[in-house]
């Protein structure tokens, strides 16, 4: 494997980027700056679009493909227009958690039914039915952004109550960020919180950041053969996965900011590292192919909803580490990764002369986790390698790889 070289831009959030395309359905004249070419960005582009349409007779059908933000910000929009949709998406998408969506429904007024690969709504628009609207929150934290930012100029103030043990709050944290830098005013309290009716949309403008998933993916990418650089690195970022950077410093990872500038270099080794991932879940698979060559006994955990996601990450990342030879273990709301490092020259040796299948699960970050092995030296057969088209599709061009 020839020596990995990175030096540029990487493109915009998917997270932030459709945030910021529905709340531009509510307000056609902010300006959007950023660009994504993801398939879940793609996906929001076209389905809000496709909300547009005039109904001509029956159901509106919307694809939603297999986004989970993409369902659940659009089963609220749609909820807002009044009338009868059906958001059809893969069979994958609807074996997650969804059912918190009927219950939101069924609270606003609005009739909701899910099948295998499909959700059906109908109603006359949001008519909160009671006091306060109970958003479950234990699963994933969409279903509360998919109202927060959903509850543009409603002509009721809005009480909304949390409910359950709270997952994936950086990604929460960063909906309330973007919903007040546009300009909705929130009323916060004991956990619970109060929009006030008739909220507008006063941003003109709105810059995205860069996409830090991604490039966390890239940076484990550099750190076991080569170099990143990425410009325009936002050193405030509102999103949970800048988190990486401080994991990586703490393994051992040389790291170098200047500016807005940051470098990652190739580590001569890494350090077993302890980190609740409760913020920032889409982190897990990488850092887990990285824990599995760094030296001593990693702990990954506080992130339950990882069993939730595209796939059972944690059940996969398990499965994939053992094929690599070290052991792995699933320990309640996270993975013990024990043993000797696979970074010993003997270990790349002995395995570059076997090769091993990946099987991606329909799931991209796993695609990532299993780049970061065979970016090691590992003989790697990655299958469905297109997967990574759901966040981002430059990546192995980007690796410079033929897949």
């Amino acid at each position: 494997m020839s020596s990995f070289a990175f030096v540029g831009h990487l493109p915009a959030s998917k997270s932030i980027m459709n945030r910021l395309l529905l709340a531009k359905s509510y307000s056609p004249s902010l300006k959007i700056s950023g660009d994504s070419q993801c398939e879940d960005v793609q996906l929001m582009i076209k389905a809000l679009a496709d909300l547009e349409r005039p109904a001509t007779g029956g159901a509106r059908e919307i694809f939603v493909g297999g986004g989970g933000t993409v369902l659940r910000l659009l089963a609220l929009r749609a909820a807002r227009l009044g009338g009868e949709f059906i958001l059809r998406g893969t069979p994958r998408l609807f074996e997650r958690p969804q059912e918190e969506l009927l219950k939101i429904m069924r609270q606003l007024g609005v009739e909701g039914e899910l099948g295998k690969d499909f959700l059906r709504l109908s109603g006359n628009g949001w008519k909160l039915h009671g006091d306060t609207l109970l958003v479950p929150f234990a699963r994933s934290s969409q279903f509360a952004t998919a109202v927060l930012l959903n509850a543009w100029d409603l002509p009721f103030d809005l009480f909304v109550s949390l409910g359950g043990q709270k997952v994936s709050e950086g990604y929460w944290r960063m909906s309330v960020r973007i919903a007040h830098d546009l300009g909705m005013k929130i009323d916060f309290w004991d956990g619970d919180f109060r929009i006030p009716r008739g909220q507008k949309i006063t941003a003109g403008s709105y810059t995205s950041e860069t996409d830090l998933s991604s490039a966390f993916a890239v940076a484990a990418i550099a750190v076991v053969s080569g170099t990143a650089s990425f410009t325009d690195f936002p050193t405030q970022s509102l999103q949970p996965d800048a988190e990486f950077v401080r994991i990586m410093a703490s393994m051992g990872a040389p790291l170098i900011m200047a500016g807005t500038t940051l470098r990652v270099e190739r580590a001569d080794a890494l350090n077993a590292v302890a980190v609740n991932l409760k913020n920032c879940p889409d982190l897990f698979p990488v850092l887990a192919a990285l824990c599995t060559l760094a030296e001593g006994d990693s702990h990954l955990y506080g992130a339950s909803q990882l069993a939730h996601k595209e796939s059972n990450r944690m059940q996969r990342m398990m499965e994939m580490i053992r094929t690599f030879g070290r052991n792995a273990e699933v320990v309640d709301d996270g993975l013990m990764i024990r043993g000797p490092a696979l970074r010993a020259p003997t270990a790349i040796a002995a395995a570059a002369q076997k090769q091993v299948t990946i099987d991606c699960d329909q799931d991209h970050r796993l695609a990532f986790a299993a780049a970061v092995f065979r970016a090691a030296g590992f003989n790697v057969d990655i299958q469905h390698p297109e997967v990574v088209r759901k966040s981002f599709p430059e990546f192995w061009n980007l690796l410079g790889w033929k897949m």
